[in-house]
């Protein structure tokens, strides 16, 4: 698996606000995606962004330059290039199958800062038909996402239990509540996304008074009828923000939501809880500051979810063995997929040599005798052929892949066999 590499940045390694800066705005990604696989020297190239990680997946026909790939894009992502020491130091990667180990990991939602959430799931799926669009996910890719999918669907329905499926959303919520004090309150959720989906769902089932908020009118209001809320278009929202409680945002771009302007609005009434669940922020940290609006940012969310992580990915322990079961049987898979070409190539060479031998078979009708010398001859020039490559097999990989070998080809022998013996 050395054609994969997984180059990375998470709120672990760059911090949620350094991660803002690098994450691709959604509505340029397919755009982008084509213009950053040329400058890398990437065939195929993948984008996964989440409010807590910057991911690129990459695959090629021959083993990648992971370090260059990785040098490289510290100078695309950012309008000022980044040192090559800060680059490595933000960017984590992975190689061959640790590349794919990390996917799984992460579409498994064992990676997160919520171990065991699900939404990254579909955000996983989301870059991959992105990918797709874009035109630079090849057969490389389709192959490693399916299986990253499957192997993800293995462990939410064997291992992760329902309480180990919580959201990240599950903490603003808690934040929304306390803030409350158990009281009524008017929200509005900026954004129709995983993250504000899940909390328009925990606010329903408490009976919150709710607003959903988007640029498309037609989807706010798609989900507001399924939560019971209503809908609002976001230029609306922004001539007057006022009158909420709480706001939550969790919206793509690299512009704010919720700027100084806006914000101003905000402070001259009953100044709201802001949950800030954009990366980058959806509002303008220092304005909210200034004006004493109480802002939280997906860092402080992370933090909140930090506390028992330890313990929960103990619980999904179980887990991390279906994760390795599956790389075992990809590992074996890919092996056989990769050589498909050279056991084609045998084969050709096998059915040229019959021919050749057959060539030399002196024409006319031939005893059984002259057919079991002519048989015996070819089987000899058959064995010596694959005898020089075993021995260079035992020297590379040791006795147990011959071993392995021998009992493919007894095997299929034995099955060639087993007819004629019926038969006779």
């Amino acid at each position: 698996m050395n054609r994969f590499a997984l180059i990375g940045a998470s709120y672990k390694t760059a911090g949620v606000e350094r991660l803002g800066q690098l994450a691709l705005p959604k509505d340029q990604i397919a755009a982008r995606l084509p213009g950053l696989a040329a400058e890398i020297g990437a065939q195929e190239l993948a984008y996964i962004g989440t409010c807590n990680r910057v991911e690129f997946l990459l695959a090629g026909e021959n083993p990648l330059a992971v370090q260059t790939c990785r040098d490289r894009l510290g100078q695309l992502l950012t309008q000022a290039p980044l040192p090559e020491t800060e680059t490595r130091r933000i960017f984590r990667a992975w190689t061959d199958e640790g590349a794919v180990e990390h996917l799984f990991l992460v579409a498994s939602g064992l990676d997160s800062a919520q171990a065991g959430e699900r939404e990254i799931y579909a955000q996983v799926r989301s870059a991959w038909t992105t990918s797709r669009k874009a035109g630079t996910c090849g057969p490389q890719l389709d192959y490693i996402f399916g299986e990253a999918l499957r192997a993800a669907q293995d462990v939410h329905q064997q291992a992760a239990r329902p309480g180990n499926a919580d959201s990240l959303a599950n903490f603003a919520v808690k934040r929304a509540e306390d803030f409350l004090k158990g009281q009524r309150g008017r929200i509005a959720l900026v954004g129709v996304s995983p993250m504000t989906r899940h909390c328009a769902r925990a606010f329903a089932r408490a009976g919150q008074s709710m607003v959903i908020v988007n640029r498309t009118l037609e989807l706010a209001q798609e989900f507001a009828g399924e939560v019971k809320a209503e809908a609002l278009a976001l230029d609306v929202f922004k001539k007057d923000p006022s009158g909420f409680d709480v706001i939550i945002t969790a919206v793509g771009g690299a512009e704010p939501v919720l700027d100084e302007t806006l914000l101003r609005k905000l402070a001259k009434g009953k100044k709201p809880l802001i949950l800030d669940l954009g990366v980058p922020p959806n509002v303008d940290p220092e304005a909210a500051e200034a004006l004493e609006i109480e802002r939280v940012g997906m860092d402080q969310v992370i933090a909140d979810a930090a506390t028992g992580r330890t313990a929960k990915l103990g619980e999904l322990a179980s887990a991390r063995v279906l994760i390795d079961e599956h790389l075992e049987r990809l590992r074996s898979e890919y092996a056989i997929r990769e050589s498909a070409p050279l056991l084609q190539r045998l084969t050709m060479q096998y059915q040229q040599a019959a021919v050749e031998s057959l060539r030399r078979l002196p024409r006319g009708p031939h005893d059984e005798e002259t057919l079991r010398q002519w048989a015996e001859s070819f089987a000899r020039r058959m064995a010596h052929a694959p005898m020089k490559g075993l021995r260079a097999l035992a020297a590379e990989a040791g006795p147990e892949a011959v071993q392995a070998y021998m009992d493919g080809v007894e095997e299929a022998l034995g099955s060639e066999n087993s007819p004629k013996e019926k038969r006779s």
